[in-house]
């Protein structure tokens, strides 16, 4: 079910100097909001820019819904300008989230703002039925990492310029893991160079898992053509998936990433 209106702001939370947070009332006519999942937020309260931004769910609640925002242009810059108690105009939830039901032994892997939507898969696992292994890379100081470790057995955290945490990117740890478990099925948000690396890894192992994979989008629906991205299918070997609307969930041994 697809909701077309405006909700409330709740919440606003200032995190670092890139990111922030939207704590949202959450709408029955939403109906059933998955993991992975995103909707279309309008970036100001006077309609301009006109697109809206395409934002990842990072905690579904029974009565709200949260996103964590990175700020990397001009829309999603303006977006700090809502107050809470104002309205937001926005569309969701669009596209497939990740699927989670069934599994009991699982590896979250996650690279910068890219770690925002597992954390709302996490949490929506039952505690006393999964066991969780997580690996979350960041550029500098690491943030919204509390969840993971209250809900990882195992947890590396990964930092390319911050001493007080392992330097290094998530490909290592990741290797080492993959060296000493078996895992029924593994999750992925981050970078397209994230993407790419730990696909390249899966693939040599035959491991399958499932990437949420992040573009820039801009319909939702899969009218624009936008967002698409290389899977395998056919006589060619390959078609163009639109990530909004075939995705943005793929599972790895069916993207095909472009030298």
């Amino acid at each position: 079910m697809k909701f077309v209106g405006k909700v409330k702001l709740l919440k606003k939370q200032i995190i670092n100097e890139e990111n922030f947070s939207f704590i949202i009332e959450r709408k029955n006519e939403m109906g059933l909001v998955l993991p992975g999942q995103f909707f279309n937020l309008s970036a100001t309260k006077v309609g301009y820019p006109m697109l809206k931004r395409p934002i990842s769910v990072s905690e579904v609640g029974e009565n709200t819904i949260e996103f964590t925002i990175k700020i990397i242009g001009a829309g999603t810059k303006a977006m700090l300008d809502y107050n809470e108690g104002e309205s937001i105009e926005l569309v969701g939830p669009l596209g497939n989230g990740f699927e989670y039901y069934g599994y009991r032994k699982i590896l979250v892997i996650g690279g910068g703002i890219g770690i925002a939507p597992l954390k709302g898969l996490i949490n929506s696992l039952k505690k006393e039925t999964v066991e969780i292994h997580s690996v979350l890379g960041y550029r500098d100081v690491p943030y919204i990492y509390e969840d993971f470790k209250a809900r990882s057995e195992k947890i590396e955290i990964m930092s390319e310029n911050d001493d007080r945490y392992r330097i290094g990117y998530v490909t290592e740890p990741v290797a080492s893991l993959l060296e000493k478990n078996s895992y029924d099925m593994i999750y992925v948000c981050g970078p397209h160079p994230m993407l790419r690396s730990l696909t390249d890894l899966f693939n040599s192992k035959g491991i399958r898992a499932q990437l949420l994979m992040e573009e820039k989008m801009a319909c939702g629906i899969g009218a624009c053509l936008v967002c698409t991205c290389k899977t395998k299918s056919g006589d060619f070997g390959f078609k163009h998936s639109r990530m909004c609307k075939d995705g943005p969930m793929f599972y790895s041994d069916e993207v095909i990433f472009d030298e």
